[in-house]
């Protein structure tokens, strides 16, 4: 988790040395910290900073995420891919626009390095912007004026009477919190759609709320004295917060629509004026968040980087073990 690399130089030298993306989570440090649970390297240079990290979902692989720098041009991302060594997961480019991938195919090309032999644009199926991502106005949220919010206002009804909130900032949040993810991990269980990957971002995001309280802002949701769901959304950067966490409990009718409002209206108190809603693995997932009304939506990519191997024709390896003393 970044280590050797405290939170608070991290945070100043990606808001110090980057333009401010539409996908606003490359600005947002603490989304690297979480996504890099596994491990994280930061790369600088040219103007700018990149991350590399583990994959999530295949800890044998990398993630390698785009520059976040006014002035690099896809050199930085380059120079980064072009010196890996490749593990037997390979290496993916992860939240990567067309004008990134473009930027990025020129620079290698002025490299004339061959190291890296292409980019293959991929079908997303695992992380969550196979779907793009929205952002929301918090405060038209809030409101729910007019005929576009009809359906999210009679949802909201349906629960705002039996649903009470508690701020993170609360000293019970973050039992709560807890107490809801085992909930709903027992409920996915059951399902049987339980899923560990998740459970351990959980897990995580846990444990930097407890360790750097101050970075984010969020709801605990109840029904009475049980927690069932929680919201947390990371500090704002130029006006816009990073949802970063949304769970709630699917057999309440309505809950899911009034969390989303109720943390717009949070957020727009607290002079909020976005709120990033992330991208979709589903269409299902994607229909829900478009009936906020984004104001805007962002289309990223992934992508595999094929290399050239690196071998010397001088050098024969053989393997050792008794049964496999053929050459390969």
């Amino acid at each position: 988790m970044l280590s050797g690399f405290s939170y608070e130089k991290f945070d100043d030298l990606i808001h110090r040395s980057s333009a401010v993306r539409d996908d606003t989570y490359l600005n947002a440090p603490i989304y690297y910290v979480l996504t890099g649970r596994r491990g994280a390297w930061l790369h600088e240079g040219y103007g700018a900073a990149m991350v590399v990290c583990r994959d999530p979902h295949n800890p044998a692989g990398l993630l390698a995420f785009p520059e976040i720098g006014q002035e690099a041009r896809g050199r930085l991302a380059a120079s980064v891919l072009c010196g890996l060594d490749p593990p037997p997961g390979g290496v993916r480019l992860a939240r990567f626009t067309d004008q990134d991938l473009a930027q990025l195919e020129n620079a290698l090309r002025a490299r004339r390095d061959d190291r890296v032999a292409r980019i293959e644009r991929i079908d997303e199926t695992v992380m969550d912007w196979r779907y793009p991502v929205h952002v929301l106005d918090t405060a038209r949220v809030a409101e729910m004026k007019g005929t576009a919010f009809m359906k999210i206002r009679n949802k909201c009804r349906k629960v705002e009477d039996e649903v009470s909130t508690l701020p993170l900032s609360d000293p019970r949040a973050l039992k709560a919190m807890r107490a809801a993810q085992k909930y709903w991990e027992g409920s996915m269980v059951l399902r049987e759609l339980d899923d560990m990957d998740l459970s351990t971002y959980y897990t995580m995001l846990f444990s930097v709320i407890q360790k750097w309280p101050h970075l984010f802002g969020g709801l605990v949701f109840l029904r009475g004295d049980f927690p069932v769901g929680f919201t947390v959304y990371d500090r704002p950067y130029m006006g816009t917060s990073n949802l970063l966490a949304n769970l709630s409990d699917a057999m309440i009718s309505g809950l899911a629509d009034f969390q989303v409002v109720e943390t717009c209206r949070s957020m727009a108190a607290d002079h909020i004026a976005w709120m990033n809603f992330g991208g979709s693995e589903t269409e299902t997932l994607d229909k829900f968040k478009r009936k906020f009304m984004p104001v805007k939506s962002i289309t990223i990519h992934s992508a595999e980087v094929h290399y050239e191997p690196r071998f010397d024709v001088n050098v024969r390896t053989t393997a050792i073990l008794a049964d496999q003393m053929t050459a390969y």
